[in-house]
């Protein structure tokens, strides 16, 4: 409901002031709601919307991205990390919480969370990266390279998953991604369990690492995300009945629209020069 004053120049000396009250304006986009007036049962209709991807079509969506549209994995990695870390600041924001640890993997998730690192950094944090398991190809040497330049503090050594909120006040989970498939090598054990048992909030990018894609955790002790940063689309485990009260943002602003179409996707508009979007 709005009030709308209407003022018509007209060829005579005085202008003409319409004052129209109780005018009914219907406002319509793809989801008929403002994110920023969400509550209730428009956050529901908002959930029941979205799409959700399997394991099998995330997988062919970003071969498309590679093969059909050309983007490099350097690329996306680095638009993925911005979301990641752009999502991070506005849930934690650094006035708060000013020191992060970030625990990457050996595949593309892992890249993202070294991307995040950087940016963080850029936005005032300090970050430290625990990268167990490092992939021995340039991309990955020259992401590290550039977080040891901006600051990023690179440890080889965790201490104890219960002291590490004596060190940070949240940490950032890019260790497994969509691609994942148990079990857990062992190698990775410590990082996993640093995610599960540091009593720290955890942000999980794309995926809470452990989880199995399409149907969430697989225990009660399975890893609990306070906030998931989708990217794309949301894959199955993000539903809400998985994800239960973490919040949950979309990023990754770089789909296009004929991708939209052939994986059948409904998403939420980014707002603006946003580049995410909270989802709940």
């Amino acid at each position: 409901m709005f009030n709308v004053i209407v003022i018509i120049k007209t060829q005579r000396p005085k202008f003409l002031l319409f004052l129209c009250n109780n005018l009914n304006l219907r406002i319509t986009n793809t989801w008929s709601y403002s994110k920023m007036a969400c509550t209730g049962e428009t956050c529901s209709d908002l959930t029941r919307n979205i799409s959700y991807l399997s394991q099998e079509d995330a997988a062919a969506l970003d071969q498309d991205l590679f093969n059909e549209y050309k983007f490099s994995v350097d690329q996306l990695m680095e638009l993925a990390g911005l979301s990641v870390a752009t999502a991070v600041a506005k849930v934690y924001p650094v006035t708060s919480c000013n020191t992060a640890l970030i625990v990457c993997g050996p595949g593309n998730n892992g890249g993202d969370g070294l991307v995040a690192a950087r940016h963080l950094t850029l936005f005032g944090y300090s970050v430290a990266v625990y990268y167990p398991k490092r992939t021995p190809k340039p991309l990955y040497d020259n992401l590290l390279w550039q977080c040891e330049k901006f600051g990023v503090n690179i440890v080889d050594n965790l201490p104890p998953s219960n002291e590490l909120k004596n060190h940070y006040k949240l940490v950032v989970d890019a260790l497994f991604g969509f691609s994942f498939k148990p079990p857990v090598r062992d190698a990775l054990k410590p990082a996993l369990d640093a995610l599960i048992y540091s009593g720290l909030p955890v942000c999980s990018v794309d995926i809470p690492s452990g989880w199995d894609v399409e149907t969430g955790p697989d225990s009660d002790s399975a890893l609990k995300p306070t906030l998931i940063i989708s990217l794309s689309a949301p894959k199955k485990c993000a539903k809400p009945e998985f994800i239960k009260n973490a919040r949950h943002f979309l990023g990754g602003r770089f789909l296009p629209p004929a991708i939209l179409q052939k994986y059948n996707l409904t998403l939420p508009p980014y707002s603006n020069q946003d580049q995410v979007v909270e989802l709940s």
